[in-house]
């Protein structure tokens, strides 16, 4: 009973390992997404001579791409942890 209980287990946090890993995937893409998004909102402002607007976005665009890339430092460290951890 015991031995069905602790495999249970060691499956769920198999199961977790995957899920968290796929979240730090999705919370990368999410932030390169907005990025984008703002830089795209920065053109359409440049386009229109819309100086405050287009400085707004620049700053939000730059703002989601560091967030990106310091999630994507972080979640490599991390990774690394848990293989070791393995």
């Amino acid at each position: 009973v015991h031995w069905l209980r602790t495999l249970a287990l060691c499956d769920r946090w198999a199961e977790e390992l995957l899920l968290v890993s796929q979240e730090m995937i999705w919370t990368v893409g999410f932030f390169s997404h907005k990025s984008r998004q703002w830089v795209g909102r920065m053109q359409e402002a440049d386009a229109t001579n819309m100086v405050g607007h287009s400085c707004y976005a620049a700053r939000q665009a730059r703002i989601y791409l560091r967030l990106s890339q310091h999630a994507q430092d972080k979640f490599e460290r991390t990774k690394g942890v848990a293989a070791v951890a393995e």
